[in-house]
């Protein structure tokens, strides 16, 4: 069962796409999982208090979609922390075998990329699910000097993350060997992208730790927001003249460029899921909503979805955590692209490695 629940895990293609939304079979079978099920009645109060008062904060500002993708990473990052290295392990062998596919489509790109796709995320979710395919982007282009492959991730940047993500883990908890170094240096070089470059802010923030660590949480959160608005209002990423040339970036920092134009109802409770919440008109919004991109990423983008309070939460689950400024960096780094209520199998596994941190303080 552990097998199975792991490989739908790291393999988002394998699960299907109904109603407008990717329906991931691993969250149910945790439940047949009767081991994990005897653990929970271990659970700790404050956690699950804190759990329930934000899941019922989003429900009273009307934010149904965040309460559940809320639920679904709580029930993920519960159940890897419950029962730990035994399915931990697993994952880090389905994501070996993803990185081994990567290896595999790109030698097959040699040949045409009409044989690397036929191994892509698309390709694969359509031959198993038909009319219910999951989402996916078979991104087989070049970022940094070589085609990028996305392994069995729906898209190449989430590849790169869920790679990086889960290496980083097993380093911290087990020694690398030579085989993994390789497999890990492969599927990296065979996935470059511009969420590659997370590999090198982490060595920065690891050699770091001990002095970042010092620093308040709560100041590492604000002064990173403050600084994320300065720069999109330095770049002016709102402006069309900049947001049709640069969108990658711009949509990274639509959140912070929005934030100062917030009506102050919503910058305190955040906006509909239509973004009717700010004082003019926003074109960049406008641009991105057709492509189905919304200005909800990183820590910005919690000011945007839940507002002020929102934010109180976080610096509250800092707190229950135990959580320090090295713990957010990492966080911060892995949300650049997302939103931190992205149900995927790196966001999840990034808030594992974040909060057993302390564990090897």
């Amino acid at each position: 069962m552990r097998w199975l629940i792991a490989a739908l895990f790291v393999a988002t293609p394998l699960n299907p796409y109904i109603s407008d939304m990717t329906v991931y079979l691993w969250l149910p079978l945790v439940f047949l999982d009767f081991q994990f099920l005897a653990r929970l009645k271990k659970v700790t109060l404050k956690p699950t208090l804190f759990i329930l008062l934000f899941l019922s904060f989003c429900l009273l500002i009307g934010r149904i979609d965040i309460a559940v993708k809320g639920a679904a990473i709580s029930l993920g990052v519960i159940y890897l922390i419950k029962v730990g290295k035994p399915i931990v392990n697993k994952i880090f062998v389905c994501l070996v075998f993803s990185a081994l596919w990567c290896v595999l489509q790109f030698i097959a790109f040699q040949f045409g990329q009409e044989y690397s796709a036929m191994l892509g995320p698309s390709a694969i979710s359509t031959l198993i699910w038909g009319a219910y395919a999951t989402e996916t982007y078979t991104n087989q282009y070049v970022v940094f000097f070589l085609p990028r492959m996305s392994g069995l991730s729906r898209e190449a940047g989430f590849f790169v993350s869920l790679l990086l993500i889960t290496f980083i883990i097993r380093a911290r908890d087990k020694k690398l060997t030579k085989k993994e170094i390789l497999v890990f240096i492969l599927a990296f070089m065979f996935s470059l992208s511009k969420v590659s470059l997370v590999l090198f802010i982490f060595l920065f923030l690891y050699l770091l730790r001990h002095y970042i660590r010092k620093i308040p949480v709560n100041i590492t959160i604000i002064t990173f927001i403050f600084l994320s608005v300065c720069l999109a209002h330095y770049l002016n990423v709102g402006s069309p003249d900049y947001f049709y040339g640069h969108e990658s970036f711009a949509h990274r920092f639509s959140p912070s460029y929005l934030l100062t134009d917030m009506k102050l109802p919503n910058l305190l409770f955040g906006c509909d899921r239509e973004y009717q919440c700010f004082n003019s008109s926003q074109p960049i919004i406008g641009f991105f909503e057709p492509k189905g991109l919304k200005p909800n990423i990183g820590l910005s983008g919690i000011l945007v979805e839940m507002g002020v309070f929102g934010l109180v939460t976080i610096f509250l689950a800092s707190v229950l955590l135990k959580l320090d400024s090295y713990d957010m960096g990492i966080l911060i780094c892995f949300t650049q692209t997302v939103t931190l209520f992205t149900v995927d199998s790196f966001i999840i596994l990034t808030y594992y490695y974040i909060i057993t941190n302390k564990q090897y303080r």
